[in-house]
């Protein structure tokens, strides 16, 4: 077959970069149709066939949008001082963070991943050398690197969770946050709730609220309890030295 016969088979505005786009596109608000050949294929109006031409399987281009998510998340914070870990992996996951929070579809999308690609191998591959570098060994290294990229994908993932919770258990409280106001923490023990029943609930009540009003700040407080964690291992592993 000669090379221009070969050529025909292929869509003219069709390329690699473009079906991981459109899967990309799918991926954040339909995670489930953005796995299926076919569903693709009438975004980008051509036959699932087409698409087989580029890659071999949906596990290779899961792989592919996995990595352009990276590329995008710039999960590597160049622009910083690696020997200021705490400074770098904290900017690190937040953006991690963040990226899942405005593509929330992209967690379940991950899940069915069976493979990555260079782009996340890159930055798992940083993260675990300014981990340890700062002092860690390579199994704490390992363990908080997963500590971490749980706490970002989970947090997400409780975010409505936690808002149906307020909802049901507190729902005066829950309507001023939806409304826009400042919700009266004296409310959370006005009879929706009995002290009784939940009195470390209630006493947590103020930071539970701010939570609602800040899933970012919260991961923040989360993340930052880990790295203080992690301060402690680094200085502990220094002085066994």
């Amino acid at each position: 077959m000669t090379s221009t016969a070969r050529a025909s088979n292929r869509p003219a505005s069709l390329s690699r970069e473009k079906i991981v786009k459109a899967a990309f596109q799918l991926a954040k608000k339909e995670p489930l149709n953005a796995l299926s050949m076919r569903k693709l294929a009438t975004k980008l109006k051509v036959t699932p066939m087409a698409i087989y031409k580029y890659f071999s399987d949906k596990d290779e281009l899961t792989a592919a949008v996995i990595d352009l998510q990276m590329e995008e998340s710039k999960l590597v914070p160049h622009e910083l001082d690696a020997s200021d870990w705490r400074t770098w992996i904290r900017e690190s996951f937040l953006r991690m963070w963040d990226t899942y929070y405005e593509a929330p579809g992209m967690v379940l999308y991950m899940s069915h991943a069976t493979g990555f690609g260079p782009a996340v191998l890159n930055w798992q591959n940083e993260v675990l050398k300014v981990l340890i570098n700062a002092g860690l060994t390579p199994k704490q290294a390992l363990t908080a690197h997963a500590a971490m990229s749980e706490l970002a994908t989970g947090s997400n993932i409780l975010v409505p969770i936690r808002q149906q919770g307020i909802e049901r258990v507190f729902p005066s409280i829950w309507s001023d946050l939806k409304a826009g106001k400042v919700p009266d923490p004296a409310e959370l023990s006005n009879g929706n709730v009995s002290v009784v029943d939940y009195p470390w609930l209630v006493m947590c009540g103020m930071a539970m609220l701010e939570d609602m009003q800040d899933s970012r700040s919260a991961f923040i407080n989360e993340l930052e309890l880990i790295l203080d964690s992690l301060a402690l291992r680094i200085d502990a592993n220094k002085q066994q030295k």
